[in-house]
């Protein structure tokens, strides 16, 4: 019989100081700072002042010098000349998403797959009739000017690029396959010039394939195939890339603000000869091929392939970026900041205009919310953004909590917004843009409760690892999609049999947030969530997960397999091992009563339960759907379609720890069959174009949005903390329409540590970003998509502080950082320490209730993985945004929770 399965556990919170630090010094050292946020938050659905439409023919845009002559010779002229480009925005431009549509192809024939041209063999799901896209730096006059465009990226000599079955594998390439055969002696190459001036072979070799140094089909922006739909229209969503994210590019630097969207239509007559693709002429007697202008042909080929007149039909439009790096001038004054995740969107844009206006650099960092307060009452910062009041159970010490009953705090609401569960659902029948959830729906997707969230390998019988799962009613297993749910269904009564494929799930992690907390006070205040949560089935029959039970319940229990995948047994019935969430004191943890700061991963099932093909290890929940970095990274993940699931053995890759052999990314998913839901905020999802799921109110059959009024509407249930000049909206106290998962943000300054410079900076930049700075719009200081400007009461709030930061005098009259004071207590007293509860009672779900502290759960399995961090961060000075969840995923075990009474 097998040992008892190893549980998640809480380890001690006093590690909060050492994440703290770690996070403080790689951000130091330049391996989490990075400036790419920019200076808005955009929405790519709708057009902005700077919307662009460009014709094919007789274009009389501001880019009608930009677009090539057309020849009504060729043979392309008859199916293009109706065409017309247009894209959302075109200006103010940052790491973000874009619209693009097309209007006057051919109506009554939209894309066709290679199945209905002819029977062709080869098939493709785009063989005619769709777009290409592609991000460009050069000159659109130049004859070089393809050499400047990002493409090529999606070509991988593997074959593992994400597009599958979707577009002809000569469509990714920068040449023709004729000019990648070694036997070539007369083969051409289409190079690859980067902005700083390094020319890179645009063929791979057997050598290799330099471009993807460059980038590659997890970074690449371009689209290889947007489809039409049979009334001569279609549109797709483009990410414009700062040099941040593509410094090949360098748009957005010092004098090259300005790039361009090169869009080529693919219609339905061929561009070339052999040299352009050497793919058959089906109609053909298997060897030959398309000639030049040959109607009714397979669109194979290259859009930038030299030996293709595919590139002749671009259409070209300018885009033009905000100034990455540094604008405020040498000499400024600088002011660090740091906090919630919540105002990335918000700070990208304030900050440029604060430089203009206050002659400050405010750099502001990310990291944890409990870790920014931590961070505030040591004096590490002068200003934190966060949800939440510093409170004693948050503290480590009694020491730390006497310094905070002897600190004096000041808080200022500075922003609106929300939670989002957004989502990108592309499949052959068209985008879906309507999804609704309800609180025990997404309890159920938080907890690994569906069949397709366990990690399984193609290899294994797929009973087995999911043989911990309920069966529901009426089936032999647990669900085989998300859409065969009954719940699902039922909450999606027109849309649910388009969902014919599951989703992969993103969630930020493993470091905590009070964002993350807004979405379990919201399951817990549900009394359907919170019973299957406890894990009482829904009334199909479907339950949780046994992992995220707590340890000891009856129920969590699974069972396990021997070294041959054969279940484990004990006489003649199958052995079961108690699994669930635990304390560090052994007493069992309920995700119906906890509000934790983190989204968990419990489920250890590994896979492969048998290892073949030279694999040494299995993959896990980690590894089978790995965290993302944080909110923001949640929605880019989202809008790429690329889950980054490592589930394919490479026996030549080294892991982490330097053995070799590991498993890697399976790829972004294939056009046309996209579905992700990632946990995110509505300014992020706004930025990528996602769509945000529609979801209930606690204890609630109506459906709510986080529009303007949805978030406003929350704010009806705003309650007070143990802080009274902090309140939050309670989820359980809001109403349609009001948006449960709408959070209020504050500006927590800790004057007692404060200098009279932090003073004045911190000061102004409350004053600026809670008046001008609340006015909604795309130019720098404005209010990003996504946010709602606070209240007028918030308002007035937001003016005390600033009179009060202005007016604070140390006690001991002596300006200066140091601690060594004794402050007095008055109005701004941080806590009461005869309020502490030292009972070691859980926070509650309520508003009221503080978060206490940050520790990271630990699993006795020595082989769990963690998350990575990014290490491809272009480090910048002047406007830094330093994210570093990711660092401190790699550091810590992948679970951080929030407990009281092991302090």
């Amino acid at each position: 019989m097998s040992s008892p399965r190893p549980r998640v556990r809480f380890s001690r919170a006093g590690v909060v100081r050492a994440v703290s630090l770690a996070i403080v010094a790689l951000a130091v050292a330049g391996l989490v700072s990075l400036d790419s946020i920019g200076r808005q938050s955009a929405d790519a659905a709708a057009a902005t002042s700077s919307a662009l439409t460009a014709k094919w023919l007789a274009d009389d845009s501001s880019a009608a010098a930009e677009q090539p002559a057309r020849d009504a010779s060729s043979g392309h002229y008859g199916e293009m000349k109706n065409l017309s480009i247009s894209v959302s925005q075109t200006s103010g431009l940052i790491d973000q998403a874009i619209s693009v549509s097309v209007t006057g192809f051919a109506t009554g024939v939209g894309t066709r797959d290679s199945t209905r041209v002819n029977g062709s063999s080869v098939f493709a799901s785009n063989a005619q009739n769709f777009l290409q896209a592609m991000q460009c730096w050069g000159d659109p006059k130049a004859d070089n000017f393809r050499q400047t465009c990002q493409w090529g990226g999606r070509y991988t000599p593997s074959g593992n690029n994400g597009l599958g079955s979707s577009a002809f594998p000569d469509t990714t390439l920068r040449v023709g396959t004729i000019d990648i055969d070694p036997n070539n002696t007369n083969a051409v190459d289409n190079p690859f010039v980067t902005v700083q001036g390094k020319s890179v072979a645009g063929k791979p070799v057997a050598g290799g394939y330099a471009i993807l140094d460059y980038f590659n089909p997890a970074t690449s922006n371009e689209v290889t195939t947007a489809r039409v739909g049979t009334d001569g229209t279609g549109s797709f969503d483009f990410e414009p890339q700062t040099a941040d994210t593509a410094p090949q590019l360098g748009c957005g630097t010092d004098g090259h603000l300005r790039c361009w969207l090169v869009v080529v239509p693919r219609g339905t007559v061929f561009g070339g000869d052999n040299k352009c693709s050497q793919f058959p002429d089906p109609a053909g007697d298997g060897s030959t091929t398309y000639t030049k202008w040959q109607k009714n042909a397979l669109q194979a080929g290259s859009p930038v392939n030299p030996n293709c007149d595919y590139w002749d039909n671009r259409v070209v439009v300018p885009l033009d970026f905000a100034p990455v790096g540094s604008r405020c001038a040498v000499g400024s004054a600088e002011q660090r900041v740091i906090g919630s995740q919540l105002m990335v969107g918000v700070m990208s844009s304030w900050q440029p205009d604060l430089c203009s206006k206050q002659k400050t650099t405010y750099s502001f960092s990310t990291n944890p919310d409990s870790i920014a307060r931590h961070q505030l009452l040591e004096g590490q910062a002068a200003v934190a953004y966060s949800s939440q009041p510093l409170s004693p159970g948050e503290q480590t010490t009694n020491e730390a909590r006497q310094t905070l009953a002897t600190t004096k705090l000041s808080y200022a609401p500075v922003a609106v917004s929300g939670v989002a569960i957004a989502f990108l659902a592309e499949f052959d029948e068209g985008r879906q843009t309507q999804l609704n959830l309800s609180p025990r729906l997404v309890a159920k997707l938080l907890t690994q409760s569906y069949g397709f969230q366990v990690p399984v390998s193609t290899s294994d019988d797929p009973s087995k690892p999911v043989a911990h799962l309920t069966v529901p009613k009426n089936t032999s297993r647990p669900y085989r999609l998300l859409s065969d749910d009954p719940e699902f269904q039922k909450l999606n009564p027109d849309t649910a049999r388009f969902f014919q494929q599951n989703p992969s799930i993103v969630l930020p992690g493993p470091s905590g947030s009070d964002a993350v907390r807004q979405v379990w006070k919201w399951l817990e205040a549900d009394k359907d969530a919170a019973a299957f949560l406890a894990g009482t089935p829904d009334e199909w029959g479907m339950g949780i997960n046994p992992y995220y039970l707590p340890f000891g319940d009856a129920r969590a229990l699974v069972p396990s397999f021997d070294a041959k995948g054969d279940y484990v047994l004990a006489g003649d019935a199958r052995a079961l091992s108690p699994v669930g969430l635990k304390n560090i004191d052994d007493s069992p943890l309920s995700l119906s009563t906890v509000p934790l700061d983190t989204f968990i991963k419990a489920d250890l099932t590994k896979s492969p339960l048998v290892l073949v093909n030279g694999q040494v290890r299995p993959f896990d929940s980690i590894q089978f759907a790995p965290y993302v970095d944080n909110l923001l990274s949640a929605a880019r993940t989202a809008f790429r379609a690329d889950p980054n699931s490592k589930t394919i053995w490479d026996p030549t890759k080294f892991n982490p720890a330097g053995e070799k052999g590991d498993w890697v990314s399976s790829g972004a998913q294939v056009p046309g069959q996209k579905f992700m839901i990632a946990i995110t905020d509505t300014p992020s999802a706004a930025r990528y174009g996602l769509n945000i799921a529609s979801i209930r109110a606690a204890n609630s059959t109506t459906l709510t949005d986080p529009t303007k009024e949805g978030l406003a509407a929350a704010l009806a249930a705003l309650r007070p903390t143990s802080d009274e000049r902090v309140t939050q909206v309670d989820p359980a106290a809001v109403t349609a329409p009001g948006y449960p998962l709408t959070v209020v943000t504050y500006a927590d300054v800790n004057l007692t540590l404060s200098t009279a410079a932090n003073r004045k900076s911190i000061s102004s930049l409350i004053a600026q970003i809670t008046t001008t700075g609340q006015v909604p719009g795309t130019e720098p200081g404005e209010l990003p998509a996504g946010y709602l400007p606070i209240t007028s009461a918030m308002a007035a709030q937001a003016a005390q502080s600033v009179t009060a930061i202005r007016a604070f005098i140390p006690a001991n009259a002596v300006d200066s950082t140091s601690d060594s004071s004794t402050p007095e207590t008055g109005d701004y007293a941080g806590g009461n320490i005869s309020s502490f509860d030292e009972s070691g009672a859980i926070a509650g779900g309520a508003a009221g209730a503080d978060p206490s502290l940050t520790a990271p759960a630990v699993r006795d399995d020595g082989n769990a993985r963690t998350a990575s961090a990014s290490d491809n961060v272009i480090a910048r000075s002047g406007l830094a945004l330093s994210l570093g969840m990711g660092a401190a995923g790699v550091l810590f075990a992948p679970m951080l929770f929030k407990r009281r009474g092991f302090l």
